[in-house]
Parts: structure tokens; C-alpha cells; sequence
């Protein structure tokens, strides 16, 4: 199983699931269309190293079929991807076991919880280049502009960090970003739970504590 991105791409190429594409993208508009042309077609996935302005390669649809999706996961069928998802409903949602089956099936998911720990290291890839302060400069990010409605370019998936201002609970969200300056980029939070936490720190007057992670 790939630990990281640079590893799920490897496999993808050594399964035949990966093409590069050496001939210069613009990630405004451009990107997006060849992408989504490939989701609907079940095509491979694309690793484009000459993106426009940018230093960065893009990859893109990299699950894009339910295969790439076990293999991400380890898995070999889909069935085992549905097992997985009874399992994730049983977290979300417990409920008082009826049965001595029920509870034994419960037990044996939180065994798997124990059993899932996060691997540690004194110095991940992620962290062996820091950009700070002044030197933050966002736009060098190949981020797409996918319809041409948006009114900027985004980050897709990008996770937000916030802490509540009233209650300090801390909380993790997937949001679309959009770009607004060098060193600014703000999520587009719409009819969202954690929409309140940005709304109650706009009508007390105190300032939200938000962090996006941008890790490559």
C-alpha cells in the first residue's frame, strides 16, 4: 500500500494507469475540461509536468475509477469498499446494540479503530520545506480556475482548521478555497455547519482561528 502521493502515482504507472503529459496546460479552464472528459470516459490518470506559470506538476484523476480506488485503499473488490463504508456508519451514528451479534460486529470495528494509528516520523517529506511570512507566495500553487464562471482560481479539497470562538472546540473541514491574494486564500463556506463558526466570530467582533494545511 502507497504511504504517500509521490507512491500511489508510482503504482498507478507501474500498473499502466498513468500518463504523463509533457506538452505545456493552462490550469485555467484548460485542466478541469481534460479531466472531467476523462472521469465520464473511465480514462487513466494524468500526471502533467508543464503546467503554466507554474513550477509544479499537476495530477489529476487519480480515483478515478472504483479500481484506482482499492488499490488506494489496499483493497482488492469493491465489496470491500462497502464493508468499509457499514463500518465508517457504525462509527458515525452508534447505536445500543440489541443483539449479542450486534455487539460483537461493534466490537470487532472499534478492535480495527485501535489498530488504524497514525505512522510517525521526526521528519516527513511534508515538513522538510517550510515558506513563511513574507516568502509565502500562493499564485506559485498550479491552482485551477475549472468553469468559467469562478471568480478565481481554487484549491478543491483543501483542509480547514478552525476553533470555534465561543466554545474553543476545534474542527477539521474539507472546503473549497479560493485564491485572493499572495498569502491569502479564503474557504467558500455556503450553507454549512461550520459556516456558523466564520458567522459567530463576524457578529461578536472576534476573530475566528483558521489555518489551511496545503502539504505536498
Amino acid at each position: 500500500m502507497a504511504r504517500d502521493l509521490r507512491g500511489f502515482i508510482q503504482i498507478l504507472e507501474n500498473r499502466g494507469q498513468l500518463r504523463r503529459i509533457t506538452a505545456e496546460v493552462n490550469p485555467d479552464l484548460e485542466i478541469a475540461e481534460v479531466a472531467n472528459r476523462l472521469l465520464q470516459a473511465g480514462g487513466p490518470a494524468l500526471l502533467f509536468e508543464n503546467v503554466k506559470g507554474s513550477a509544479f506538476p499537476v495530477a489529476v484523476n487519480l480515483m478515478g475509477t472504483v479500481e484506482r480506488i482499492c488499490w488506494a485503499m489496499n483493497m482488492n473488490h469493491p465489496l470491500e469498499l462497502e464493508d468499509l463504508g457499514k463500518k465508517l456508519s457504525l462509527l458515525q451514528q452508534p447505536k445500543p446494540p440489541k443483539k449479542i451479534s450486534q455487539a460483537i460486529d461493534f466490537g470487532k470495528v472499534l478492535f480495527d479503530v485501535l489498530k488504524a494509528k497514525p505512522g510517525h516520523s521526526f521528519f516527513p517529506p511534508c515538513q522538510q520545506i517550510i515558506i513563511e511570512g513574507k516568502d509565502l507566495d500562493l499564485t506559485q500553487i498550479p491552482m485551477i480556475r475549472p468553469y468559467a464562471g469562478d471568480a478565481g482560481k481554487i484549491i478543491t479539497l483543501g483542509l480547514v482548521i478552525t476553533k470555534d470562538c465561543e466554545t474553543g472546540t476545534p474542527n477539521v473541514g474539507v472546503y473549497r478555497l479560493q485564491l485572493q491574494s499572495p498569502d491569502d486564500d479564503r474557504p467558500l463556506v455556503i450553507c454549512t455547519r461550520r459556516s456558523q463558526t466564520f458567522t459567530q466570530g463576524s457578529r461578536t467582533g472576534q476573530k475566528t482561528r483558521n489555518c489551511d494545511r496545503l502539504r505536498g
